[in-house]
């Protein structure tokens, strides 16, 4: 018994319904905000590190020349240099030929994950941002090109219901371990559900220990006692942070981040319709 493309196609059109109402849903003016600060975009679009590919120089080099892919390089003939973001599209792009998708397919997927909903956020920055500091994002890649962002919520509500057309499935959480070795995705936060209520200083204090992507971090609490952590200490002490952060139990936070930046916060009483 062959597969019922009429009914494949009506299935893969309600996914991608579902999928944008989803997305508006998630797509918040706090979120916006924090993937438009300078910090965080500093994080993910100006730091530029060379990234180690399974590919050879001269490879990279054609998916840059193809448009497939966006690098620098310091002078002519040497390594490319990638920013984090790019870094988690190559290995999208490397899985991607892996299943046979030409470059002019993955090009155009390239054009839609990369599109700007509103000057400077993109919504790759939006999935990998949404992974870190909320919940994990898929992306659907169906043979002609087309694609589908869902949180994973979403996509296993789907599976469990419906057989769905053959496609290739990224999870953002996970392609964002790659681009930070430091992080504590596995530490638990409490009162997830909470997180949409967090100050824009609040959740990138919280993205920083997520990610590991300090120096240290100085929080003095409500009765004045002080928790110094430094870059990879144990996750123990990171999980009991990133709640202290969610449950606003603390008094003041500073953090050094890249270059010795300080980002400091006061707490201040949060906003409850």
């Amino acid at each position: 018994m062959g597969l019922d493309l009429k009914k494949m196609r009506a299935l893969q059109a309600d996914i991608h319904k579902k999928a944008q109402e989803e997305m508006m849903e998630n797509i918040s003016e706090n979120l916006i905000n924090f993937v438009l600060d300078d910090d965080i975009a500093d994080s993910f679009k100006k730091e530029k590190g060379r990234r180690i590919t399974e590919q050879s120089k001269r490879v990279i080099g054609h998916w840059v020349k193809e448009g497939v892919i966006t690098g620098e390089q310091h002078h002519e003939g040497g390594w490319f240099y990638f920013d984090r973001t790019e870094s988690i599209w190559i290995d999208i792009v490397t899985h991607l030929r892996g299943f046979g998708l030409s470059l002019k397919i993955i090009k155009t997927i390239r054009e839609k994950l990369f599109n700007e909903v509103q000057p400077g956020f993109r919504m790759i920055d939006f999935a990998i941002i949404h992974s870190v500091l909320r919940s994990h994002y898929i992306m659907m890649v169906n043979p002609n090109g087309s694609i589908n962002l869902t949180t994973s919520w979403l996509y296993s509500e789907t599976v469990k219901k419906e057989v769905l057309p053959p496609h290739i499935m990224f999870n953002f959480f996970h392609l964002a371990k790659e681009i930070f070795p430091n992080n504590n995705f596995d530490v638990a936060i409490a009162d997830p559900d909470k997180l949409p209520e967090l100050t824009d200083e609040e959740m990138k204090i919280l993205y920083y220990i997520r990610t590991g992507d300090f120096k240290e971090i100085k929080i003095k609490m409500q009765e004045g006692e002080v928790y110094l952590l430094e870059a990879q200490q144990e996750m123990q002490v990171n999980e009991k942070l990133i709640n202290i952060i969610s449950k606003a139990a603390y008094q003041d936070i500073s953090i050094k981040i890249a270059d010795n930046k300080i980002v400091h916060i006061t707490r201040t009483e949060r906003f409850k319709p």
